[in-house]
């Protein structure tokens, strides 16, 4: 037998693997990418961009490293560096939807409006089904005011892909933006019969029963929105605005202090935070933050007229009084402001000095009943009852 092996002269070889050239490069393409992202996620941005650099140069042809390299710089926010390579990569390689969305992605990091729109309507029109281009799109015009445009992106993207629930909860901020909230409201809720957890949706929903006096439901979906998102500032916020509506002012404080803790000297935080303190008579703490936000807005009538109010309940009337008069200064015909000016003289014992602005102002809005109505408090006490009783008529609307 051994002889028969020798005469047919075999010997013992390893196997020949034949390898594909072109899954060779594929394999080290996705290794290339892989890696870059590892590199980027873990905070190593530069090395992830020289490895991909790299990578790129050794493949040249290979359009979904570049278009990896292109991503990477937008992310790192290397917005010029985005535009060049991604100009190079559509000269030598030719253009497509998915080139002109991250050109249009690096234009945006530039600050460069007009042709990120130029690229995005580009892209739109070779592939007018591809949701993610008509919601950039829908960003710029929502950026630039123009919320009838942005709806109609949003429209065209919701229509690609009706389970898009980015694209959902975008629509429905549009929807607020224009002032249509019952129909903003059904497009949150419509999000969350897809995904009854989505944060964002819970969050806006929230925002949209509390623009329509629904607030106790309205504290229900932000609470929600907190439990199954992260924390943010504006949902405290806004679940602080809801609470405080349903006179649960210590619940709102707390929510106003832990929206502070998220975004520390946000003037509408403290300024609500402050009118919250005062409801609860805790002047001292309220008037320690309406003098921060002063320092931010001391044009604001709003805060001017609250830091007033708090003054007064403080028994420093001097110092309302001059709160108040800059207030009127900035909104002359604000009738809060005139009828708090008036009767924080009134409180003073100025009843002349209130009877004269109080004259004044009624010569100039005769509708003002509310103003009348001080005036006749002010004729009483002067003991000019024909004057106050007149003064009361026209407050009750009987003149």
């Amino acid at each position: 037998m051994l002889d028969k092996l020798k005469h047919l002269n075999l010997s013992n070889r390893l196997p020949v693997v034949i390898r594909d050239r072109e899954w060779v490069n594929r394999w080290k393409s996705n290794l290339w990418r892989v890696t870059g992202s590892l590199l980027s996620v873990w905070g190593h941005t530069e090395k992830a961009v020289n490895l991909l650099s790299r990578a790129v140069e050794a493949d040249k042809g290979n359009l979904e490293l570049r278009l990896a390299l292109s991503q990477l710089l937008i992310r790192s926010g290397r917005g010029p560096e985005a535009v060049s390579h991604l100009q190079q990569t559509m000269v030598s390689m030719g253009t497509n939807a998915n080139l002109l969305y991250w050109l249009g992605e690096a234009y945006t990091l530039e600050g460069n409006q007009a042709a990120t729109l130029e690229v995005l309507d580009r892209a739109a029109s070779m592939s007018p089904t591809v949701p993610e281009v008509w919601k950039a799109k829908a960003k710029l015009y929502r950026q630039q005011e123009q919320f009838s445009q942005a709806l109609a992106c949003l429209e065209r993207a919701t229509a690609g892909d009706p389970r898009d629930l980015n694209a959902l909860n975008e629509k429905g901020l549009v929807l607020m933006d224009l002032g249509r909230t019952e129909d903003a409201l059904m497009c949150f809720e419509g999000c969350l019969k897809l995904r009854w957890r989505f944060a964002p949706a819970l969050a806006n929903k929230g925002i949209c029963l509390g623009k329509l006096g629904r607030y106790f439901e309205a504290t229900v979906a932000l609470k929600s929105a907190l439990k199954f998102g992260p924390p943010e500032a504006a949902i405290y916020n806004n679940l602080g605005v809801a609470l405080g509506h349903l006179g649960c002012h210590p619940e709102a404080v707390q929510a106003y202090e832990k929206a502070l803790e998220l975004a520390p000297g946000d003037w509408e935080v403290m300024s609500n935070l402050a009118a919250a303190h005062g409801k609860c008579g805790q002047f001292d703490a309220a008037l320690n933050y309406f003098d921060q936000v002063l320092e931010q807005k001391n044009q604001d009538p709003l805060v001017l007229n609250n830091v007033g109010h708090c003054l007064e309940e403080l028994n420093k009337r001097d110092r309302a009084l001059v709160c108040y008069r800059q207030a009127l200064g900035l909104e002359p015909s604000n009738r809060t402001l005139v009828f708090n000016l008036g009767a924080c003289l009134i409180n003073m014992g100025e009843l002349d000095e209130s009877l004269e602005f109080l004259n004044s102002h009624t010569q100039e809005d005769p509708e003002d009943r509310k103003a009348y109505g001080l005036m006749g408090e002010i004729y009483d006490r002067l003991q000019k009852f024909d004057l106050a009783i007149d003064c009361y008529n026209k407050c009750l609307g009987l003149e």
